[in-house]
């Protein structure tokens, strides 16, 4: 079914005015410059001089392409937070992959002016395996540097042939990250190591390691829902007396160790599952996603944060049709909608497809630029008109096609109209529905 929609005046103007005015940066690794501006149309080459350039609230965008020393000229470790960079955010647009060609220094050092920042949906691929402390992540500027940022979010990410993800310092005390719906693969050492703090690590997939997949001494961090398989040991805590009750909702299977360490005086919760086959679809090629008939499916526990899975899935969807909205465990949230669009600048009008797996559904997409206004229970970040809180939507039965008309709109160049799809299915009950992808397109 095809139908055509009007990108109306006054939602036009509202939604206009809400892209607030704010520091952008674009980066495109090829074709950039790190002698030009940053604008849309006159991108840098390297993440490095973008964060440089970045002042408080600052939003960098990465194009697709190949980062690395040998690519673009990269200097790692790049230092987040040096200068005052609160509320940084660092955002991958596509496919973009931060190549470390087996070098040892760390990524990123998070450092307290960067409080509150937030870096999403980047592949950070092949560090040295063999040195002991290589890391992608470091909180603060130095080992015990008590200067470390606080607040921030992961989120979205893939670590893949790396030595550790993440290290928080013993003096940094970190607190308030959230590290989530991120893909862990073939670490030779820890993928999380948490020394203090009090942060939460939910709905990760950490498969093949060497060593460990989450090691905290903390007693007051939260690990929810994450998926754990072929590790040597899946959890570690060395603190006694640290509550067991932290854990929840998480799976391990094919780990040689569950959990040691003082810190677990007992077995874990009855929500942890442990020996059961996830039922990947084929992690040997790489895919990390579960079967259509897998327990791991809305087997997860409510988290207080919400926001989306690894490829922009509404995370807190009815996975199995049995009309209750509950989480998948694990970086990816199976749904049976899908939403695809095409963008022609020239004649300004965007073809929606909206199709499903599941006969009878009906759909509904939802837009807003950039990440939406507030977190929407079950849904994340909900896509509202900024401005006047009006909502502006489309809907129809799927399988259906909407032609999307912004000819009466002028956008400022590189905006980000995003566009979230919704379903509810011919088998629900109550208020279930099923969540399914965003779609980000420049206009």
């Amino acid at each position: 079914m095809l139908r055509f929609a009007v990108f109306g005046g006054l939602l036009a103007s509202s939604l206009a005015s809400s892209a607030l005015a704010q520091q952008e940066l674009w980066v495109e690794p090829l074709l950039g410059n790190d002698g030009n501006s940053g604008a849309y149309n006159q991108p840098l080459r390297s993440l490095t001089t973008a964060v440089a350039l970045a002042g408080p609230n600052a939003k960098i965008h990465l194009l697709p392409g190949t980062y690395s020393t040998i690519q673009n000229g990269e200097a790692f470790p790049i230092n987040l937070g040096m200068t005052p960079q609160a509320n940084l955010v660092i955002r991958g647009l596509g496919d973009v992959v931060i190549d470390l060609n087996g070098g040892t220094a760390t990524v990123f050092r998070a450092i307290n002016g960067a409080n509150g920042m937030r870096i999403t949906n980047l592949t950070i691929r092949n560090s040295d395996q063999l040195g002991w402390w290589t890391r992608v992540f470091s909180s603060g500027s130095g080992v015990n540097s008590a200067d470390a940022a606080m607040n921030v979010e992961i989120d979205r990410c893939r670590f893949e042939n790396v030595n550790r993800g993440f290290v928080f310092w013993t003096g940094d005390v970190v607190t308030g990250w959230r590290v989530h719906d991120n893909l862990f693969v073939n670490l030779s050492n820890d993928a999380i190591l948490e020394y203090s703090g009090t942060n939460e690590f939910f709905n990760n997939t950490f498969h093949t390691g060497l060593w460990k997949a989450y090691i905290s001494d903390s007693t007051t961090s939260l690990a929810y829902n994450n998926l754990v398989v072929g590790f040597n040991i899946a959890f570690e805590n060395n603190t006694s007396g640290a509550p067991l009750s932290r854990f929840q909702g998480n799976w391990a299977f094919n780990c040689t160790t569950i959990a040691q360490g003082a810190g677990f005086g007992g077995p874990l919760p009855a929500s942890n599952v442990i020996g059961v086959d996830p039922r990947l679809v084929n992690p040997t090629a790489g895919d990390f996603h579960v079967q259509p008939n897998s327990p791991t499916i809305d087997a997860g526990v409510m988290t207080a944060f919400v926001r989306a899975d690894n490829e922009t899935n509404a995370r807190v969807v009815d996975g199995d049709g049995d009309g209750l909205l509950e989480v998948d465990v694990g970086c990816y949230e199976r749904t049976p909608i899908h939403l695809a669009a095409n963008w022609d600048a020239q004649s300004r009008l965007m073809w929606i497809d909206g199709t499903t797996s599941l006969p009878g559904s009906f759909g509904f997409v939802l837009f807003s630029f950039d990440d939406g206004l507030m977190q929407f229970p079950g849904q994340g970040p909900i896509l509202i008109d900024q401005a006047s809180y009006v909502p502006f939507m489309l809907t129809g039965p799927l399988p259906q096609q909407w032609v999307f008309s912004l000819q009466n709109y002028v956008n400022p160049p590189g905006q980000r109209l995003v566009m979230q799809i919704l379903g509810i299915g011919p088998n629900h009950v109550g208020s279930a529905v099923f969540g399914g992808n965003q779609v980000w397109v420049n206009l």
